[in-house]
This record gives structure tokens, C-alpha cells and sequence, in this order.
């Protein structure tokens, strides 16, 4: 597969890119935990490989990002480890009546996987799309053909149908085209990262939390110069901006380069240093753009294990449009002004206002938001990973059992989920994944048979 031309051109101007950046951990709960020479400061700052140059050319590569307009969709990347995952994320979808297609990147495969994604996928509107090397979040998002894209990582399971999220006149995606989900963290971005960015003011360590890059929302038309940015912090970030991020925090890698792109061209756009154009924005110009973190912190899932053990199984996310909900009624609920709406200087006529709500504390002070908790969207399986291929495995962690050997539910018991969800959620996960593993065309692989077998006898002794 060849790159896109906006992929060759940034190749060739990162080529030339300064040494990386040294780093140390630092024990001091203080905001400046990082080391980096001053000849490398000097090299992001100034140069044609600088983050000013690379923001200077982005109406250029912005002109050349490709999508199909009007098209919306799911994209997720995996491999042969991790294919499972995404059969459970494609069965999940489904179930929550999503019909919102699918894109599935694999840089990995197998003849398993090969004959998953030509005979089954299709019936589920779900297309494998082979790449050579393994691309990460940013290049999938990018490479998807889709204007409209929800990126979940394989281990994520939409519960609640996402569609209506990009419905005509929905919020906050109708006027903002970027959505992105908060990590447990407040973030610890290096003051350095701002200045290198354009000497921007630095935010309080308390303003907002981080951000997750396992579930984003993009219209990739109002937010190409926003997503190739996070391209070019990904394209760097092992040696530079990764650890100016998290300064060795939670979590370090691609996770804060998506909000952080935004908040910094929304930044030099209220400077007056960087003018977007519109014409490539094909088709949403004089649409709104801006972005939205989402506000209600995620908590975490778990199952009690004999012994006294307790496992992590999956983070919740809630329904952004809830959280839009939430905040809006606090709002008017304390008669304050709606969130922020800024009228940039020198911007053309028909750029909309930039709907930007990109704090936390700083934005919403001491109102107080009452979200509808049974409005959660995702289940992000960041513990126990939802691969049954993994079943036969004892130390995946899918399979546990009582004090008295018996079969225990990986969610635990179902009550809350069938009253939130109107289904169990869990038993038909496993329904579902048992007509995929155990389909006779798949008895051909001897793991896939043993799959099925140990399928076959939890469900047996646990759902029915």
C-alpha cells in the first residue's frame, strides 16, 4: 500500500527532524519533570522541521487528506493478537442497533483472520483493510475512507448505539466535528511543550483531565489540519512529544495528541497566527468547528474473584451527548452564559464560531452536573481483554470460578446492565461470539475447535 501524498510530503519534512530530546523521571510532584537540552528546544522552535513550519503547511496537507464526503463510520486497528477483540467489538455494535459500517486496519494476519474478515465480516457491514506495518490510531483515522469517523480501539465495546451521535443537529458533534473522552489523570503537559507550540500560555495543572486516545470522534473536513497535527506528534512523539505530554505520567503515548492539537491551532487562531482556510474544508465549510471534551470522569467495572480478589474488567464512558445534556442544564440551571463562543479577529465571514469547552474545573467552576448514569456508552476493556480466542487460556483471565469451582460471569451479575441497557449484554456477547467460533466452515482450525468446545460448556453452565 502506498502512502498519501500528504504522508510522503511530511515524510520528507520531518526527515531532517533534531536529535531526541533527553528526559528523567522525576520523584517532585511539580509540573517541570523533564530535562531537555536547549539545542533540542531550539530545533522544535525554529527550523524547517519545527512546529511552527509544520503548522504554517498545514492548509497544504490538509488540501490533500482523503475521505469520501457524507460518509460516516467505525474504525478500529488490530492483528492477529488482537482479532478476537475486534469479532467481540463488531458483535457488540450490532446488538446496540448500530448500523453504522465498519472499518477494520490490520497490520497482522493469519488464515483464520482471513477467512473471518471474507465470509463473516461482510454480513455485519464490517471490511478488513490489510496495511503492511502496524499503524497506530492517528494513520488508521486518516487512512479510513470515511468523513466522519468514530475510532474505537479493538478492545472497546460500544454498548449504547453511537449512531445518533452524528445525527443532523446532534450535540455537541454538530457544532464542534471533535469529541474526546477523559482519562482518570489530571494532565501534566510540560510547560515547555507550549512554548515550543508558539510561547501559548500554560494552563493550570487542575484545568482538565487527560484524555483517552481509545475512543475519538472526528469529522476529518472541519478537522484535518487539527488531525494531521496529532500526526505530527505522533510522527515525534517517542522522541519528543510523548514525553512532554505525560512527563512520564500514566499512560504516556499518543493518548494527549489529539486534544492537545486542537487546543493549540485553537490557541494560535485566537493570537492571530494561524488562519485556517476554508476551501479545503470540502464539505464543511461555514459549518461550526471546535471540540468537546467530554466532562463526566469514567469509572471503572471490576469481578470479585475468590481469595478476595478483585479484577479490573472494563472502564464506562458515558453518552457525550448526555454529557453535552449535563452541562447545558447546569448551565442554565445557575443562569450563567452558554459556553464560551469566541469571534476570532481578522477570521473570513463565513467561519463559524468555535464552540470550545476545553475545561473541566476552569470552564465549569462550581456548577454541578447531573448526569443520567445510565447513559453510558462504552465499556473500554482496558483489564480482562473480551478475546475469546484467548478462552483456553487460564491466564487471559475470561475464565474464573467461585469457591465451589463454579463458573463465574465476567461481568458479574446482569441486573444493572438489563436495566440500563433493556439486554444482557454479557450472555449475548457470548451467544453471538459461539455462532462465530463455532461455525462449521471453522472447524478447520484446531484452536478455533477448542475455542468453540469451551465456549459451548460456560455457556451452558452460566447463561442458560
Amino acid at each position: 500500500m502506498q502512502p498519501a501524498p500528504f504522508l510522503l510530503c511530511a515524510s520528507l519534512l520531518l526527515s531532517s527532524l533534531c536529535p531526541g530530546a533527553e528526559n528523567r523521571k522525576d520523584g517532585n510532584a511539580n509540573l517541570l519533570a523533564l530535562t531537555v537540552l536547549p539545542q533540542n528546544i531550539a530545533c522544535l522552535c525554529r527550523g524547517p522541521a519545527s512546529h511552527g513550519s509544520f503548522v504554517h503547511q498545514l492548509p497544504l496537507f490538509a488540501n490533500l487528506l482523503p475521505f469520501d464526503a457524507n460518509t460516516t463510520g467505525i474504525v478500529t486497528t488490530a492483528g492477529l493478537r488482537s482479532f478476537g477483540q475486534v469479532i467481540s467489538l463488531v458483535l457488540t455494535t450490532r446488538r446496540s442497533g448500530s448500523r453504522l459500517p465498519i472499518q477494520i486496519m490490520l497490520d497482522s494476519s493469519a488464515p483464520w483472520v482471513d477467512k473471518v474478515c471474507v465470509d463473516t465480516m461482510p454480513r455485519f457491514d464490517a471490511t478488513c483493510v490489510f496495511l503492511e506495518d502496524e499503524w497506530a490510531a492517528i494513520v488508521s483515522i486518516i487512512a479510513s475512507t470515511f468523513q466522519n469517523v468514530l475510532f474505537l480501539d479493538a478492545d472497546c465495546l460500544p454498548v449504547l448505539n453511537p449512531g445518533p451521535i452524528f445525527d443532523q443537529g446532534s450535540e455537541p458533534f454538530t457544532s464542534t466535528g471533535l469529541i474526546t473522552f477523559p482519562d482518570f489523570w489530571i494532565s501534566t503537559v510540560s510547560p515547555l511543550f507550549y512554548k515550543i507550540a508558539g510561547g501559548l500560555e500554560v494552563p493550570s495543572v487542575s484545568s482538565r483531565s487527560t484524555s483517552e486516545s481509545g475512543i475519538i470522534v472526528f469529522d476529518k473536513a472541519r478537522h484535518a489540519d487539527t488531525l494531521l497535527l496529532a500526526a505530527y506528534y505522533n510522527y515525534n512523539g517517542p522522541s519528543h512529544y510523548y514525553p512532554m505530554f505525560t512527563q512520564h505520567g500514566a499512560g504516556e503515548g499518543d493518548k494527549e495528541t489529539f486534544l492537545q492539537a486542537a487546543l493549540v491551532l485553537e490557541a494560535l487562531r485566537g493570537q492571530g497566527v494561524y488562519k485556517q482556510p476554508t476551501a479545503w474544508m470540502k464539505p464543511g465549510a461555514g459549518v461550526k468547528k471546535g471540540y468537546w471534551d467530554v466532562k463526566m470522569f469514567p469509572s471503572v467495572h471490576g469481578r470479585s474473584e475468590p481469595r478476595g480478589k478483585w479484577r479490573g474488567m472494563f472502564i464506562k464512558q458515558v453518552d457525550p451527548m448526555e454529557d453535552y445534556r449535563a452541562v447545558m442544564a447546569a448551565i442554565e440551571k445557575a443562569k450563567t452564559s452558554p459556553p464560551e463562543t469566541k469571534q476570532l479577529a481578522g477570521r473570513a465571514e463565513q467561519e463559524a464560531d468555535f464552540l470550545t469547552n476545553s475545561t473541566f474545573l476552569a470552564t465549569l467552576g462550581t456548577l454541578k452536573l447531573e448526569h443520567d448514569v445510565s447513559r453510558i456508552m462504552f465499556f473500554h476493556h482496558n483489564g480482562v481483554k473480551h478475546d475469546f480466542t484467548r478462552i483456553t487460556d487460564s491466564k487471559s483471565g475470561i475464565v474464573a470460578t467461585n469457591a465451589e469451582g463454579e463458573y463465574l460471569r465476567m461481568w458479574e451479575k446482569p441486573d444493572w446492565i438489563i436495566h440500563d441497557f433493556g439486554r444482557d449484554v454479557e450472555k449475548l456477547l457470548w451467544q453471538d461470539s459461539i455462532e462465530i467460533y463455532c461455525q462449521p466452515e471453522m472447524a478447520q482450525f484446531k484452536q478455533l475447535r477448542k475455542v468453540c468446545a469451551k465456549m459451548q460448556t460456560i455457556y451452558e453452565k452460566v447463561y442458560v
